[in-house]
């Protein structure tokens, strides 16, 4: 699937759709007790969750017109770009340097044994959302503008518009693969940059 091309709107789209909506029917596979289990290192299944979904709500604002003063002063990249998949690998290595999450830490969740079904159900609607106001947003942009305009990154520097939006995918498969060693099962789809 990596020899088409992935900097396209439609096909970030779709690729984005894909990822919540796979990784939603994976997640709803953990058992309630082990997906609240407090972690020893890190956060627990259900706090990665909560923090992505955070962040990818958040990430929406990065294509709203509140940012385009921020992605008038970037300028417009010229030059090579790197493959999608060398940006996720470095950005991906960034993140195990360590990177404060800030306002994004989740909040710890424990609910008490006959509410974490409920809560768990929740938690995973709300990140099977998620991707929807990123997708509202990037509307308003055509592929032109996704490729040339840009964004800063605080691992990365600046960043095309495109490449951007799929750090909403990169930062989750992050912690994905963090709540896959704490759940013991594979949340993560089929990559679709291999």
């Amino acid at each position: 699937m990596a020899s088409q091309n992935l900097r396209t709107k439609q096909q970030f789209l779709y690729e984005l759709e894909r990822f919540h909506n796979e990784t939603y029917a994976k997640a709803l596979l953990v058992d309630p007790e082990a997906f609240f289990q407090p972690a020893q290192q890190g956060w627990s299944v259900a706090e990665n969750f909560t923090h992505i979904t955070k962040v990818a709500r958040t990430m929406a604002l990065i294509f709203a017109p509140i940012s385009a003063p921020v992605i008038g002063m970037m300028g417009h990249h010229t030059g090579e770009l790197s493959q999608l998949k060398q940006m996720m690998l470095d950005y991906h290595a960034g993140l195990k340097k360590g990177f404060n999450a800030g306002p994004f830490r989740p909040a710890t969740e424990s609910p008490s044994a006959a509410n974490q079904k409920e809560r768990k159900d929740r938690i995973l609607e709300e990140w099977k959302q998620s991707w929807k106001p990123i997708a509202e947003r990037l509307q308003k942009f055509d592929d032109e503008k996704l490729m040339r305009r840009q964004f800063y990154h605080p691992l990365l520097g600046k960043v095309i518009l495109m490449d951007m939006a799929y750090m909403a995918i990169f930062h989750s498969m992050h912690h994905l693969m963090n709540a896959e060693r704490k759940s013991g099962l594979d949340l993560l789809p089929p990559s679709f940059l291999d």
